[in-house]
């Protein structure tokens, strides 16, 4: 599969014209052919929004940035089901696109294991092993504790179609949701070099998380979910290594 057989989609507003022409002149640097997704800024919570169940679990509610964010990234999923396409590349519009960006998603592309998600950028990450290496030379890597953010990632089509059915409501911000890995099981890596950079710093937040202010009782509910979370996350992960190393001993 040759580089640009993989459509490449940048969500982005409308109304952000310095994000798309800062995107666009690193496109055309490399050579690299890419199309815009119209992100949309909602004024209110769709009805998939679960407000009840996300009061509930983390006592606060996702602002409406990070609503509009899921559904971005929710209605690319979409797309790329019904394209037909095996996998697309999938970026925000405020990452800077590193050396050797283009051989590593061609890399990826070849990839001679299956993956659900290839995210591009592992800062957050904790706790790694190594799964694999690409023809570039590109090290591939699981983690117990997933990176951060959706800045950069190719999606398989199978990847796609699980996500849009398990992910209908809204109850996470979309990174948390990809990287509750133990309860849609879809297979996320990442690759190291990282190949983008989140550059916030320049072009600003669309997001805009404010701290919530819980009661006692909410703390303690929070506090509960998450220590069941990270449990479920432990878990998963030490099967997923144990597969991992069942798998390199069969092969050596």
């Amino acid at each position: 599969m040759a580089i640009h057989d993989i459509p490449t989609v940048v969500i982005s507003l409308v109304e952000s014209q310095d994000r798309r022409r800062y995107i666009t002149d690193q496109f055309e640097r490399i050579g690299m052919p890419f199309r815009f997704f119209d992100a949309e800024r909602f004024q209110q919570y769709p009805a998939n929004y679960d407000q009840a169940t996300r009061w509930r679990v983390h006592g606060n509610h996702m602002n409406l940035s990070e609503v509009g964010c899921y559904d971005s990234h929710y209605r690319i999923w979409e797309q790329l089901v019904k394209s037909g396409d095996e996998m697309w590349c999938v970026l925000e519009d405020d990452v800077e696109i590193g050396d050797g960006f283009g051989a590593t998603v061609q890399a990826i592309a070849a990839a001679p294991f299956p993956f659900g998600i290839m995210r591009l950028c592992d800062f957050g990450g904790q706790d790694s092993w190594q799964v694999g290496v690409l023809s570039n030379g590109s090290i591939v890597k699981d983690h117990r504790k997933q990176p951060f953010g959706t800045q950069g990632y190719v999606i398989h089509r199978d990847a796609a179609r699980i996500l849009v059915q398990q992910a209908r409501t809204i109850l996470y911000a979309v990174d948390d949701l990809i990287n509750r890995t133990w309860e849609h099981g879809v297979r996320t890596l990442s690759v190291t070099p990282s190949v983008l950079v989140h550059r916030n710093d320049l072009m600003g937040t669309t997001i805009g998380r404010v701290k919530a202010k819980r009661t006692l009782w909410q703390k303690l509910k929070r506090e509960f979910y998450m220590g069941r979370d990270s449990l479920n996350r432990r878990l998963n992960a030490w099967q997923r290594r144990r597969d991992a190393r069942q798998q390199a001993g069969s092969r050596s």
